[in-house]
């Protein structure tokens, strides 16, 4: 291929064609949340990792991160449930980091 035929002419470029927007957008913010399921043996462990994933969550939101959460038994354990909301995809990575 030449180099001439590398670069496309955009009045090429019809509905339905090959043809297709550049970006170098990294995050549209579709995925703000992050979901966490945890197992524990008792309910005060699980309360404190939630306090410690709120901790971690306040540390990286730069607008309120709504977080919704519960702590059920299941079969003699103890599952927390929860979501952080973050206010842009670029914080619910940086959450997502901090978990690992």
């Amino acid at each position: 291929m030449t180099d001439a035929k590398i670069a496309f002419d955009l009045n090429e470029c019809r509905e339905g064609s090959c043809c297709k927007k550049v970006t170098t957008m990294m995050f549209d913010n579709a995925d703000c949340s992050v979901p966490v399921q945890q197992v524990f043996s008792n309910e005060l462990d699980a309360n404190h990792a939630l306090d410690t994933l709120v901790e971690q969550a306040r540390a990286i939101e730069s607008e309120p991160c709504t977080v919704e959460s519960n702590i059920e038994t299941q079969n003699e354990q103890v599952v927390l449930n929860a979501v952080f909301s973050f206010c842009c995809q670029a914080e619910a990575v940086l959450f997502q980091l901090a978990l690992r």
